[in-house]
Formats: structure tokens, sequence, C-alpha cells
């Protein structure tokens, strides 16, 4: 594998989906954990709704261990690594940051952080189906920060501040993708 990998964490709504934008740019390859959830959601024929992803999340990590989504992506990680850096986008455990360095011994990660008003109000203007309103974010930030994801964050080679505008996340992302040397 010649690819270098970056693992970008942050809470629900602070912006990942346009840094993974910015780096797919950039000419990195954009792997989705929340997209191995979402798959499994479908094969287990779910509609996309707050409770559902929370849900399927939670009973893979109960049926399978809590690195199954790591485990899930690295198939496709190996490949994408085969022609290009790759940024994997949505990391919340510990647990899959330790089972990606199994497999990959330098991970750069990178977090993501913004108000949590500010997140609530993103999500609820992004209409995705897994977002819902103020009680559901609640339920998924308890869930998300209980796995560990502050831990994770506290590990990070260089954190992302998203106060701003989308234009402003773009240009801070850039510059720390380039400090970073992606």
């Amino acid at each position: 594998m010649a690819g270098r990998v970056i693992v970008l964490c942050g809470p629900p709504g602070s912006g990942k989906g346009v840094v993974a934008e910015c780096a797919t740019a950039r000419g990195l390859a954009v792997l989705s954990l929340g997209d191995v959830v979402r798959t499994e959601m479908a094969e287990r024929g779910l509609p996309e709704t707050p409770e559902n992803v929370g849900q399927t999340a939670l009973a893979m990590r109960e049926e399978h261990g809590e690195v199954i989504v790591v485990d899930r992506l690295m198939p496709r990680l190996a490949e994408a690594m085969e022609s290009s850096d790759v940024l994997i986008d949505g990391m919340r455990q510990p647990e899959e940051l330790e089972r990606l360095r199994e497999h990959i011994g330098d991970v750069t990660i990178v977090a993501l952080s913004a108000p949590a008003q500010t997140r609530a109000e993103w999500l609820a203007e992004r209409g995705r189906g897994e977002d819902g309103g103020d009680e559901e974010f609640s339920v998924r930030e308890e869930r998300e920060w209980g796995w560990g994801l502050e831990h994770l964050m506290s590990q990070a080679d260089a954190i992302i501040l998203n106060e701003g505008s989308v234009e402003e996340l773009g240009q801070r992302t850039d510059m720390i993708l380039e400090t970073l040397g992606f």
C-alpha cells in the first residue's frame, strides 16, 4: 500500500463533509465510515432515519464487535491506497483507530470542532435523513461522545475549528492539509 491515511473525526454536523470535499479536490480518495453503516442499514431494509442509523451502528457493534465498521472498510481502503492518499471520514472510536493502526502504521488524525448549537442548526438545514431535530441531535451527541470521540479527538495531529462560513472552513482545511503534506 503506497498511499497515506488521514482520519477525520468530529462531532455530528461539524463540517466533515466540507473537509472531505476539500480532500477530494486535492486528489485524496475519501472513504466514509458512515457509508458503511448506511450500507448495512439498506441491507437490513431500513429507511434512513435518525433512529435507524443509530440503532444500526449500535447493533453492528454488538453483533460483530466495536471495530466492525473499520473491518468492513479495510478492503476498500487497501484498494484506494494503491493509487492515492486517503481520507477516512467519520471515525468515532479509539478502538477503530487502534484497529486501523494494526493495518496502517502511519495514520494522521485531523479533528474538526464547532460549537454544539451551531452544529445543531447546520444539521437542521442540511436535511439528511439521519439528522432529525433537536431531540435526535441530543441522542446522537450522547451516543457518539459516549463511544470515545473526545479521546479520539485528543490524539489529533491537527484541529480545524469551524466557526465561520463554508468558504472559511475550506480555506482552513486547505491550509491544514498543506501543512500536513497532503
